[in-house]
């Protein structure tokens, strides 16, 4: 059998394997000390790492398996919000680089509390909050997926700062995000969402990641009928996802 014949859903199952097996023991070590042996402060700070990327390794499968679907038109509509997708998104982008911000975020009690602790870690939120609690109906994971890819991004490339807009035009709900970095160099603009991509170093435009997550986030939104574009900024980059507030299967 070619390697193309090969399902990613089985490639998939194979990874979480292994992965369930780390979380399964990680877990055990932090959870039943009075049966394992007493961690130290220093241990289970380890531990903890371990358990966060053994998870952050399966939410990658996950990833691969939803890109996998979209590519194949496969959709599934539910009851949402942008408020819910936004922190979905924004918790697990910050469980990476700030647990503590992550934890800030995914127990604020309401919504300007959230705006709160996102404006103390420079990252501005610009939308009405009718807009942001008011109910769409959109595959909630695949747009989940798509605002933390590039919510990550721009954690990357940014200075100091990153912008989030949401806003509705008639039926159609836009979600952008912007960081303040170097930007985009214009000769890129047009390969960008090819899958494998890679920026060379121009004008001090780092090379990072493995060039599949534009790519694999623009699959996601044409699944849904969207589109994904990088739009010309005076600062940054900024990137733009445009979706039906109401899908229909």
């Amino acid at each position: 059998m070619s390697i193309k014949n090969i399902q990613t859903s089985h490639l998939v199952h194979d990874l979480k394997n292994p992965v369930n097996i780390i979380e399964t023991g990680a877990r055990a070590l932090l959870e039943k000390q009075d049966r394992y042996g007493q961690l130290s402060p220093g241990q289970e700070k380890v531990i903890k790492r371990m358990l966060r990327n053994a998870l952050k390794i399966r939410h990658l499968a996950d990833n691969m398996l939803e890109v996998d679907m979209a590519h194949r038109g496969v959709v599934r509509i539910s009851e949402c919000t942008l408020s819910g997708i936004l922190k979905t998104a924004l918790v697990e982008v910050f469980d990476l680089v700030d647990p503590e911000v992550s934890d800030a975020l995914d127990d604020a009690p309401d919504l300007e509390t959230f705006r709160r602790v996102l404006r103390e870690n420079d990252i501005h939120l610009d939308a009405e909050e009718s807009q942001l609690t008011r109910s769409i109906q959109t595959d909630e994971t695949k747009m989940c997926l798509i605002v933390t890819n590039l919510l990550s991004n721009a954690f990357k490339f940014k200075q100091k700062h990153v912008f989030l807009k949401c806003h509705s035009d008639g039926e159609l709900i836009n979600i952008a995000v912007r960081d303040d970095g170097p930007g985009i160099p214009e000769c890129y603009h047009q390969q960008i969402f090819d899958q494998y991509f890679q920026c060379v170093k121009v004008d001090g435009f780092p090379v990072r990641g493995h060039g599949l997550g534009l790519a694999g986030a623009q699959a996601l939104t044409e699944a849904m009928g969207g589109r994904l574009s990088l739009c010309k900024s005076p600062q940054g980059a900024e990137f733009v996802v445009q979706v039906k507030a109401s899908l229909r299967l």
